[in-house]
């Protein structure tokens, strides 16, 4: 059932919904269902991760979405579970670290993927919610940088063209001890590459600057209003 879903998303090329779309979500909704038991072997034993990575990154977003959903089910059941290995206690799941991060041949870029990766590697040492620690734990890095890294290429050009400042900007903010919300987002997909690329410095950066930001807004506003009623006060008395 799973490769058959598997064939299904990757038979849809689009980002239109369409009948091998609703085969993919209905083989989706049954693996939903499968035994406990089946979900761990299937984890454990078979090259699951590659085609989970695939549905992360498919540019259908009703595939994307079910395929993030499957992924984080099947694996707060194995964590729950306690079966990090193989039935037969030889294989390993497997998290992909750095050695394992597709390049591009192009060092400056191999490099911003690096960074994206390190900052990335970060997330799971800060939360602390056992959900969310969960969700977090099922997401690999390096897939996630590789994606940021792609749309940051595609929408900005090359790390030395004219969007440097923009690139250095992304990769502070998403480095930043102080700013732990942008990284985890970016890691579980509430902000994917395309949507970081397009976001102001302010939006970047963390709570405190946010509100600080905010702040500032909210007493100039105040002080245009306050200079608005003084010219209107002054406007009635001279006529």
């Amino acid at each position: 059932m799973y490769e058959a879903a598997l064939r299904a998303a990757k038979s849809v090329k689009g980002v239109k919904n369409s009948s091998k779309v609703s085969r993919f979500v209905d083989a989706r909704n049954r693996l939903k269902d499968a035994p406990t038991s089946l979900a761990c072997e299937v984890v454990s034993k078979t090259s699951m991760g590659k085609g989970l990575s695939f549905l992360n990154d498919h540019k259908n977003p009703h595939i994307r979405s079910e395929g993030r959903l499957l992924r984080d089910l099947w694996m707060k059941i194995l964590y729950a579970s306690g079966r990090e290995k193989s039935h037969d206690r030889e294989t390993q799941v497997k998290i992909p670290t750095h050695s394992t991060m597709k390049k591009t041949g192009d060092s400056k870029r191999d490099k911003v993927r690096e960074i994206l990766q390190t900052s990335l590697v970060k997330v799971a040492s800060e939360i602390v919610d056992t959900e969310m620690k969960t969700r977090v734990t099922a997401c690999d890095p390096s897939v996630v940088a590789v994606s940021v890294e792609s749309a940051m290429f595609e929408k900005l050009g090359c790390f030395m063209g004219p969007h440097k400042a923009k690139y250095r900007s992304i990769l502070f903010n998403m480095g930043d001890s102080n700013n732990p919300d942008l990284r985890r987002k970016v890691l579980i997909g509430e902000i994917n590459g395309e949507r970081l690329v397009t976001m102001e410095r302010q939006e970047m950066g963390s709570e405190k600057i946010q509100k600080e930001v905010q702040r500032i807004k909210e007493n100039a506003r105040f002080k245009e209003e306050s200079r608005m009623k003084i010219l209107q006060s002054a406007s009635m008395i001279m006529t």
